[in-house]
């Protein structure tokens, strides 16, 4: 019986997204579509539309679950992402390697 209600849901789904919308310019007025081929011909085309940033993904880990977690962005966001980890990966290999010299660096008492 689940499965059979999974299958039903299932195929609902499927045919709710094959199924088209209609055009914008197709439910405009049959008076208002010359005026729109008319504009839209006149016009000459000077600038595409603006493209979309191409987007990197990566699978990253997630602390204290087995799952892992989809981070998209795009490849200058990654780049800043990657420098600000190596920054805080190296100040705090600086701060322990002052804190191992003993110059109460490392927030607790002199020693």
């Amino acid at each position: 019986m689940t499965k059979l209600l999974l299958t039903c849901g299932l195929l609902a789904a499927l045919t709710a997204c094959a199924t088209s919308q209609p055009s914008p310019s197709a439910e405009a007025s049959p008076a208002a579509a010359p005026a729109v081929a008319a504009a839209t011909s006149a016009a000459p085309q000077v600038a595409a539309a603006p493209s979309k940033p191409k987007m990197v993904c990566e699978e990253t880990d997630q602390m204290g679950s087995h799952f892992q977690q989809r981070v998209c962005m795009t490849p200058e966001q990654m780049e800043a992402r990657r420098k600000a980890a190596q920054e805080a990966m190296r100040n705090a290999q600086m701060q322990g390697a002052q804190c191992a010299q003993g110059s109460g660096a490392c927030g607790g008492p002199p020693r």
